[in-house]
C-alpha cells in the first residue's frame, strides 16, 4: 500500500491488551535503586509435560550478593510466582547483570533437548570484572549448575574505556549452541557485536563479527534474534551514534550465523509515518497472524509494538500501542495461540527509585480470522484498501494483503463485526463522510462506531453477505465506481453492489 501522509498517521490505537498489566515483583525500598531491571521470559516447548510452562528472570539488585531470580507462570503468563534462584557457582561475585534465558531444542553435547540455560553476567561488587558465564537447569528451572564461561572483559563501564563484554543472546542453528555478545574489547572499536558457537556448550570457538563498523565512535550494541516462518532470521540492535540516539536497526540473513558484511550496519526500523525507535530493542516472531506471521519489536523509547507483516521489507513497519509502559531493555514471548504476544517490562534506565517487573498481553490477529470479500457486482474483484482509501480492483492486485482483513468483534458492538487490515495491524475500515476509508483506531467511541458494521444476508443474494453501518443502520457497505461507501439501497443494483462473496 502507498504511503500517504494523513493525520490518523499520529494517532495512538487503544488496543486492549488480553491480560494486564500486572506486577510480578517490586523490588522493596531496602534495595539499591533501581531494584530491577532487563527481564527475560520464554516458554516451555520441548520439556514433555512441564510444555506450556513460562519462565522468567530480571536483573535484581541488592545489598547483598546478586542471584538471577527465576519466576514461573503455569497459566499461560497470566499469573506469576517464585521458583527458584540461580547463584554465582564460581566466582563469588554473583550474578549482576543481563540475563537471558533459552531451552535447548536439540541435544548440544551432553545435554539433551528440554534443557535449560542462562547466560548472564557475573560482576564483583565494585564492578572491576565483567564475565560471561552460563548455568544449566535439567529439571525445568528449579536446580542450576555451572556449564562454562564464553567470555571475560573489564569493568562494567559502558564509557568506552573499560574493555567489558555485556548483553548475551542464545539460540541454537547449524547444529551450534550459537552465543551472541557484546564486545568492547577491540581497541579500534567502541564496542561491536559478536558471536561464538559451540557444538557441546563447553568448548567455544573464536568471535565472529556480526556488526563492527568502519566508524570505531560508533556503539552498536544489544543483540537479538528471531527466525522466521520463510526461515530467515532477523536481527536487532541498538545504533549508538546514529539518530536519533541508539536508533533500532536490523538486518535478516538466512544463515544466523552470517548476517553480511559487518560493516554494514542494516537497515533503520521505520514506521510509515515516520516513527523511529530507539535504544535496547527486542524482536520476536509470531507465526499465527497471516500468511508470513507478524514480527514484533519492542524498545525502550516508548509503550508501543513496531509491526512488520512483510518479512522485514523496510516500508511496511506499522505500530500499536500497548498497555504495559516504557522501559528499558523489555522482553517479548509469543504466547501459546502464537497471535498474541507477553511483554515485560522491568522498568527504567537510571532510576532513582525502585523498579516493578510488569507484564501484559496483546492480542495481534487471529489468522483464522482473515477473509477477502468479492464484489458480487463485479466479479473477479476484491474489496481492499489503497493509500488508506477504500475501494474494489480486480485481481491480481498489486499487493494481495491489501485486500485481506480480519473480520474481529466489532469495536463498538461485539455482536457485529469489524474490519482489521492483516498488513497494517490495528487499522481498521471504518467511514469518513459516508465514504471508507483505513484509519488507525484511536480509542474514541466515535471511530469505534464508524468502523463497526452489522453482518447480514445478502441484499442481493441471500446467500452471500452484506454489511450494514452500526450508527447509520440504513446504508451499507456497497462499491459505486470501484469506490466504497456507506449508502442506503433500494434498487436491483443497488443491492448488487452491497452484496459480497466471502472467501
Amino acid at each position: 500500500m502507498a504511503v500517504m501522509v494523513v493525520v490518523i498517521f499520529f494517532m495512538l490505537v487503544s488496543t486492549a491488551s488480553a491480560f494486564g498489566p500486572s506486577t510480578m515483583y517490586t523490588s522493596p525500598s531496602t534495595d539499591p535503586s533501581p531494584g530491577t531491571l532487563y527481564p527475560r521470559a520464554l516458554t516451555l516447548k520441548y520439556s514433555g509435560s512441564y510444555n506450556g510452562r513460562m519462565l522468567a528472570t530480571f536483573e535484581h539488585y541488592v545489598s547483598g550478593t546478586p542471584s538471577f531470580p527465576i519466576y514461573q507462570s503455569t497459566d499461560g503468563g497470566v499469573t506469576w510466582s517464585h521458583l527458584s534462584e540461580v547463584t554465582d557457582q564460581v566466582n563469588g561475585w554473583g550474578l549482576r547483570y543481563q540475563p537471558f534465558l533459552y531451552e535447548l531444542p536439540q541435544a548440544i553435547g551432553n545435554m539433551p533437548a528440554g534443557t535449560l540455560l542462562i547466560a548472564g553476567n557475573s560482576i564483583p561488587s565494585n564492578l572491576a570484572t565483567t564475565k560471561l558465564d552460563m548455568y544449566k537447569s535439567t529439571d525445568h528451572g528449579v536446580t542450576w549448575t555451572f556449564v562454562s564461561t564464553q567470555a571475560t572483559g573489564g569493568k562494567a563501564d559502558p564509557s568506552g574505556a573499560y574493555d567489558p563484554v555485556w548483553e548475551p543472546f542464545l539460540l541454537v542453528a547449524n547444529n551450534k549452541l550459537i552465543y551472541y555478545y557484546s564486545d568492547e574489547r577491540d581497541p579500534l572499536h567502541n564496542q561491536k557485536l559478536v558471536h561464538i558457537t559451540s557444538t557441546d556448550g563447553v568448548n567455544w570457538s573464536s568471535a565472529v563479527e556480526d556488526i563492527s563498523l568502519a566508524d570505531s565512535t560508533k556503539r552498536p550494541g544489544m543483540t537479538t534474534v528471531a527466525k522466521l516462518g520463510n526461515g530467515s532470521y532477523i536481527m536487532t540492535y541498538e545504533y549508538g551514534g546514529a539518530s536519533p540516539g541508539f536508533a533500532v536497526y536490523y538486518k535478516i540473513s538466512t544463515n544466523p550465523e552470517n548476517f553480511g558484511a559487518a560493516t554494514d550496519p542494516g537497515t533503520q526500523l521505520v514506521t510509515q509515518d515516520g516513527v523511529k525507535p530507539s535504544s535496547s530493542p527486542y524482536v520476536t516472531w509470531l507465526s499465527g497472524t497471516g500468511p508470513n506471521g507478524t514480527i514484533a519489536v519492542r524498545a525502550n523509547s516508548s509503550s508501543e509494538l513496531f509491526l512488520n507483516t512483510e518479512n522485514g521489507a523496510s516500508n511496511t513497519w506499522t505500530r500499536v500501542s500497548t498497555a504495559v509502559a516504557g522501559g528499558y531493555s523489555p522482553a517479548l514471548v509469543p504466547l501459546a495461540d502464537n497471535h498474541s504476544v507477553l511483554i515485560l517490562n522491568g522498568g527504567p534506565l537510571g532510576s532513582t527509585n525502585h523498579n516493578s517487573v510488569t507484564y501484559g498481553s496483546i492480542d495481534l490477529g487471529d489468522a483464522a480470522l482473515l477473509h477477502q470479500w468479492e464484489s458480487f457486482s463485479v466479479p473477479g474483484s476484491y474489496m481492499r484498501h489503497y493509500n488508506f482509501a477504500g475501494r474494489i480492483d480486480p485481481t491480481p492486485l498489486s499487493n494481495i494483503d491489501d485486500s485481506k482483513f480480519r473480520m474481529v468483534p466489532g469495536l463498538a458492538d461485539s455482536s457485529a463485526v469489524s474490519f482489521e487490515s492483516l498488513n497494517f495491524p490495528g487499522y481498521y475500515l471504518r467511514h469518513y463522510n459516508y465514504v471508507l476509508q483505513l484509519g488507525r483506531n484511536d480509542g474514541t467511541a466515535t471511530f469505534k462506531s464508524d468502523a463497526t458494521f452489522t453482518k447480514v444476508a445478502g441484499l442481493g443474494d441471500a446467500s452471500k453477505v452484506s454489511f450494514k453501518s452500526y450508527n447509520f443502520p440504513t446504508r451499507y457497505i456497497r462499491q459505486l465506481s470501484s469506490v466504497l461507501r456507506i449508502d442506503p439501497i433500494s434498487t436491483t443494483q443497488e443491492k448488487n453492489d452491497a452484496t459480497w462473496i466471502q472467501h
